[in-house]
């Protein structure tokens, strides 16, 4: 069995054991470099795959991916670009078989690493996990994936943290939007400035201010666009007010066509989460410069 993608002897080759697992999500980190992410892992733990010899191979006991200390570069241009039509999809390519499984204990750790020299501090926990191991046939070949499953028991419970330097937000959010632009725009337009800010403004109330400049051909363009927003522990954020404005009056022209849809954002309630997985305990915490959002997932 090949290790990425999960080229198949026949079909009773799949689930793969621990190793395979484990060596295959290696090389798929290490093979996005070719779609514009590279990881240059340092001293970082890795991945890790723990799956036990008296289970059957569709029960994993852990997956953990622990990127703390290594570096990440994303290159805008190339990672809109990429081509990702190699990788086996249960969705769009014919499915042989499905095997139901679960991971009991998933984990994705990055506490910190640096993202296009930026820190960023973020860990997912998960337990029991439903996964259905997939083998699809692609290219003539059988070929081992995975998609989500479903448990009737509904015990799958985790954990998010994200944390960021709202400074550090703009300045990556940047640093990706010129290298598209100036892929797909070449000299047609430019974004020199950004900036973002969010600020509390009561309990679960926060202002969040995004503003950026730059040119569209030879002219300067600059903007702001203002969210009056409610966070609520239950997993739904409200919109109570959304502006735009701009200190340039050709800004402020092309910004007119854009102002009645914002005023239609107002009271305007999404939920995060699905009809199988909801997202609760939901705060954010604005202090000291960052951007802190953290919550707990449940399967409804």
């Amino acid at each position: 069995m090949d290790r990425w993608p999960w080229t198949l002897s026949n079909e009773k080759a799949w689930p793969a054991s621990g190793t395979t697992l484990k060596t295959g999500l290696t090389q798929l980190l290490a093979r996005a470099a070719a779609s514009g992410i590279e990881v240059a892992w340092n001293d970082a733990p890795g991945v890790r795959v723990s799956s036990s010899a008296f289970t059957s191979r569709a029960r994993v006991e852990a997956i953990t991916a622990d990127l703390t200390g290594s570096e990440i570069t994303i290159d805008g241009a190339r990672l809109a670009h990429a081509d990702d039509a190699w990788i086996p999809d249960p969705h769009h390519d014919e499915v042989v078989s499905r095997t139901p499984g679960v991971i009991d204990d998933l984990r994705l750790r990055a506490d910190p690493v640096a993202v296009n020299g930026r820190e960023l501090r973020a860990e997912l926990a998960v337990t029991h996990a439903p996964v259905e191991w997939v083998v699809v046939r692609k290219d003539g070949r059988l070929l081992g994936s995975a998609a989500p499953g479903r448990d009737a028991e509904r015990r799958v419970a985790g954990t998010f943290r994200f944390s960021m330097s709202q400074e550090d937000i703009a300045e990556l959010a940047l640093s990706l939007a010129q290298s598209r632009m100036k892929d797909a725009s070449r000299w047609t337009a430019s974004l020199s400035k950004l900036k973002l800010a969010v600020v509390p403004k009561g309990e679960n109330r926060f202002v969040m201010t995004a503003g950026g400049a730059g040119k569209v051909f030879f002219l300067p363009m600059s903007a702001r666009i203002g969210l009056d927003l409610e966070v609520s522990p239950d997993g739904t954020v409200t919109i109570h007010r959304a502006t735009a404005a701009s200190r340039s009056l050709l800004s402020k022209l092309l910004l007119l066509p854009l102002r009645p849809q914002l005023r239609e954002l107002a009271g305007k309630t999404e939920r995060l989460g699905d009809d199988t997985l909801a997202v609760t305990d939901l705060a954010l915490d604005a202090a000291d410069g960052r951007l802190t959002v953290t919550g707990r997932v449940q399967a409804r």
